[in-house]
């Protein structure tokens, strides 16, 4: 599910486009993977774009550094935690995309060894789903003009190789 804040067709939309989960981030291609060793570092890479007539001065009046979160939510028993993020500190830089005043950003997110626990046989499934939240800070106060996106998936699962 995708869901992006504000939908005023035509005049300002959004949408999360990509999650990739890649492993391992070493390689100097990107291989997408969906089984993961809890004992390695992986990476998800997030792709969203705005777009529409009114994009331009709406962005002009934000700080322009978005936050980017990743959460891993166990199906069944397990921790449900956010696994990594970009912080605002970390700007975003931007690309045109087809479509009206349309702009595309990519940010990747590094997921730290031991983040998460593979199956357990007990209490612990070792399957979870990513959920991914895009979020651009307003100061300019009522009714609200902070942009944020939240996107579900993939799922993914964690196994030690060995």
């Amino acid at each position: 599910m995708d869901q992006f804040d504000p939908n005023i067709p035509g005049l300002i939309e959004g949408d999360i486009t990509s999650v990739a989960v890649i492993d391992p981030p070493s390689l100097p291609f990107q291989v997408g993977n969906l089984v993961l060793d809890p004992k390695q570092a992986f990476t998800v890479e997030i792709k969203w774009k705005v777009f529409g007539a009114i994009t331009p001065v709406w962005l002009a009046a934000l700080d322009q550094f978005w936050d980017v979160n990743v959460y891993a939510e166990s199906l069944g028993d397990g921790p449900e935690v956010r696994i990594g993020n970009v912080s605002n500190k970390d700007k975003a830089d931007f690309v045109a995309c087809a479509g009206v005043n349309c702009r595309e950003y990519t940010v990747t997110v590094t997921v730290p060894p031991n983040t998460l626990v593979e199956d357990d046989g007990n209490n612990v499934s070792g399957i979870y789903k990513l959920v991914v939240s895009v979020f651009l800070n307003s100061s300019l106060g009522l009714p609200g003009f902070d942009i944020t996106g939240f996107r579900e998936g993939p799922i993914i699962k964690i196994e030690d190789p060995n």
